[in-house]
């Protein structure tokens, strides 16, 4: 087989299976986008407070 057959066919293998993806609809993918941000938001609070805590504590043992 040469090379230009096996690009051909595997272009011919990659459009079949793009046609099998399924896309997610725009409410669930808002909905999606939305709870990454919320949980982004949440843990660098979290991280925040956390070092805010520990250097409060190292600053007062040193």
């Amino acid at each position: 087989m040469s090379r230009i057959a096996a690009v051909q066919k595997y272009m011919r293998e990659v459009q079949i299976e793009a046609k099998k993806v399924v896309w997610p609809e725009r409410k669930e993918t808002v909905q999606t986008t939305l709870v990454v941000m919320v949980m982004v938001i949440f843990v660098a609070l979290f991280l925040w407070l956390t070092d805010s805590i520990l250097s409060w504590f190292v600053q007062k043992v040193i």
